[in-house]
């Protein structure tokens, strides 16, 4: 066949339902001249980017949500600066990758554990111990997973840190200290 250019409004099946097949073994179908529109079953969202705007203080000894307050990315308005919350929209369920960073706060000695939680459930962990008492330390924390969420269910950080003071997670424009998810497609 000779090459051309087919010009249509609609492709169908004969049938009206089924599988179109574009291309075939080995062949590359080019789309780059156009765009594509995606069902919402294969985009990756919900997602969601926040940081903090500054630091976040937390007594020492004392487990503490991070409200992260500044929003890079929240395709479906489901991240809650208030809160610190991401609650999973209705008709959204399925597994999401989560991740979550806290920066120490220019501080020493203690454990420094950065949990993310599901209903105020931990999920997720990861901790850090500094003994060295001589300096300060802008060490970063950081812990991702993939969690199986139904609708309703809210996502959030925690912070633990036992420096014998008040300290916490360092923040600014840099995004020292963030929290981010979306949706994986096909999971």
């Amino acid at each position: 066949m000779a090459d051309g250019t087919l010009k249509v409004g609609t492709i169908t099946t004969s049938s009206g339902s089924g599988t179109i097949t574009l291309g075939q073994s080995g062949e590359t179908v080019d789309m780059a001249n156009g765009s594509i529109t995606l069902n919402s079953g294969m985009k990756m969202t919900p997602a969601f980017m926040v940081n903090l705007s500054s630091s976040q203080n937390i007594s020492s000894a004392t487990k503490t949500v991070i409200t992260f307050d500044t929003e890079i990315l929240d395709s479906d308005s489901a991240y809650n600066t208030s809160n610190g919350r991401f609650t999973v929209p209705s008709g959204q369920a399925g597994k999401y990758y989560v991740y979550g960073q806290c920066m120490r706060n220019n501080f020493t000695g203690g454990r420094y554990i950065v949990y993310i939680g599901v209903n105020g459930t931990t999920k997720i962990k990861a901790e850090e111990r500094n003994s060295d008492s001589s300096g300060t330390t802008f060490d970063t924390v950081g812990t991702g997973g993939i969690l199986d969420l139904s609708a309703g269910d809210y996502v959030d950080v925690s912070l633990y840190q036992d420096s014998g003071s008040s300290q916490g997670a360092n923040g600014g424009g840099e995004s020292l200290s963030f929290f981010m998810g979306y949706k994986i497609i096909g999971a």
